[in-house]
């Protein structure tokens, strides 16, 4: 699990060791998303990840307090695997335009390696109420902030040809067309390997930027 940032929505507990409850809630997130994106969150008991996590209902309970709560965790580990691969590219000694087409490929690549669970995170997220929504929106802005700073660097060094009012639509294209390979790669597919959509997603945003 990621650091928890400023405001951001809190799973209560009522376990005191925090190894424990980082163990615990990680059996129960990987068993959660995988009857999650088989079933639906609706569709899917308690009792049935309680079960497959190897403990009863009521132990479940004392690490989170509500099924909500198990969908947060699930959709915050899924974001977590795209964050980390996002940001494991980031050098400060890349040129700009290199380290934008390493973002799109690392972001592209990781959506493409867990597109089943990308869908399911962003079918479920309207499930949770309106401070966990919040919550995990500000995951994504975290995502977005990156892109426009890398966007921003290249223009403070003359390279990128943008106004400033094209770059958080620049960056908020970026991480749209990676969710569109996960919602759409059944159409894409027909058309583009990985590969070729990542290319010619470059392409096009190297043209945006120059």
């Amino acid at each position: 699990m990621s650091e928890t940032q400023a405001g951001e929505y809190i799973v209560g507990t009522t376990v005191k060791d925090p190894e424990r409850v980082e163990k615990r809630r990680g059996e129960i997130i990987d068993v959660a998303v995988k009857i999650f994106s088989e079933k639906g969150y609706h569709a899917t008991t308690t009792k049935e990840i309680a079960d497959a996590a190897g403990m009863n209902v009521g132990t479940m309970f004392q690490y989170v307090k509500t099924k909500q709560d198990i969908l947060y965790l699930v959709c915050c580990h899924i974001h977590l695997l795209v964050e980390q691969a996002l940001y494991a590219v980031t050098t400060e000694n890349l040129d700009p335009m290199n380290g934008i087409v390493k973002d799109i490929t690392a972001l592209y690549e990781i959506v493409d390696q867990v597109s089943d669970y990308v869908v399911l995170m962003y079918q479920e997220t309207a499930s949770l109420d309106k401070e966990a929504r919040r919550s995990f929106f500000q995951r994504e802005q975290r995502l977005r902030n990156h892109l426009v700073k890398q966007i921003q660097k290249g223009i403070d060094a003359g390279v990128f040809k943008v106004s400033q009012e094209s770059v958080l639509l620049i960056a908020e294209d970026i991480l749209v067309q990676s969710h569109m390979w996960a919602f759409r790669r059944w159409s894409l597919s027909k058309e583009f390997t990985l590969e070729k959509y990542i290319a010619t997603r470059i392409k096009l945003v190297e043209t945006l930027l120059t």
